[in-house]
C-alpha cells in the first residue's frame, strides 16, 4: 500500500455531490438514453444520478459497467480490465447518447478505455465524474461534467474500508471499528 493523504468523505457530502452531478447534466441540455455506472465506484453515483434523473421525468435506462485498474489505494496496475462488458457495448448504437458516471476521473486511463470502445459503437459518449483529480490525468482527456477538483489527495468514500489501518478505520467511523473489532 502507497501511504497517501487522504480525505474522508460523509455519506451525505457525497451523495449531494452526486445529485450536483446529475443537475450539471440536465443544465447542460444533453439528456442521456443510457446510463453507464462504472462498478465499483461510480455505482453509488448512478444510483443517485438515475433516481434524480427520474424526479425530473427522465427516462433513462442505466446499467452498471464492471472495470477496474486500481489494486490498492494509490496502487494502479495501468490497464483497464472490462469485465462482462461485450453486452452492454453490443447493445449500443449509432447516435445513442450514453452517460458514463464513475467517482473520481484520477489518471483518465479508465475514462478512456471506455470512451474508445463506445466510440467504436458510434454511440456519443459523455463523461460525468463527482471528484476529478487534473493534474494526475495521463491522458488528453477531460471529464465532460464533474463537481469538484480535488486535488491528489485520496478520496475514501464512505462505504470504503480496504486498505485502511485499524487507527484510520477508529477515525473515520467509532461505529464501524467497533463491529469489526467485535
Amino acid at each position: 500500500m502507497v501511504d497517501v493523504a487522504k480525505h474522508y468523505l460523509s455519506a451525505n457530502e457525497f451523495l449531494r455531490d452526486s445529485w450536483r452531478l446529475a443537475a450539471a447534466v440536465k443544465q447542460s441540455g444533453w439528456k442521456p438514453d443510457l446510463l453507464i455506472a462504472l462498478w465499483r465506484g461510480g455505482a453509488a453515483v448512478g444510483v443517485s444520478i438515475h433516481e434524480y434523473f427520474r424526479a425530473v421525468g427522465w427516462n433513462v435506462q442505466h446499467i452498471p459497467l464492471k472495470c477496474a485498474s486500481y489494486t490498492g489505494i494509490g496502487e494502479n496496475k495501468g490497464e483497464v480490465v472490462f469485465t462482462l462488458g461485450e453486452e452492454i457495448f453490443a447493445m449500443m448504437r449509432k447516435g445513442d447518447r450514453v452517460l458514463v458516471v464513475d467517482d473520481v476521473f484520477d489518471t483518465g486511463k479508465t475514462a478512456l478505455a471506455v470512451k474508445n470502445r463506445i466510440a467504436e459503437t458510434g454511440a456519443d459518449m459523455r463523461m460525468a465524474c463527482v471528484y476529478w483529480k487534473p493534474r494526475k490525468n495521463v491522458t488528453n482527456i477531460t471529464p465532460d461534467y464533474f463537481v469538484k477538483d480535488v486535488g491528489n489527495d485520496w478520496i475514501v468514500f464512505p462505504h470504503e474500508i480496504e486498505g485502511l489501518t485499524t487507527e484510520e478505520i477508529q477515525a473515520k467511523d467509532p461505529f464501524l471499528a467497533s463491529l469489526i473489532n467485535a
